[in-house]
């Protein structure tokens, strides 16, 4: 495996990122995104839609 993608929902220990071969992404805007439209009674599912 050359590189491991992880979302930053729980913290790496530091070895994890020593490794180098792990990236981690930040889901941030995406729960931003999912609680703005839920507020405003919109909805949430096509954020979770996979595009082909």
């Amino acid at each position: 495996m050359d590189e491991l993608v992880v979302t930053d929902t729980i913290p790496l220990t530091q070895d994890a990122l020593d490794t180098g071969k792990i990236r981690q992404l930040s889901i941030a805007e995406l729960v931003a995104e999912t609680i703005r439209r839920i507020i405003a009674d919109e909805s949430v599912s096509s954020l979770y839609a996979i595009d082909d």
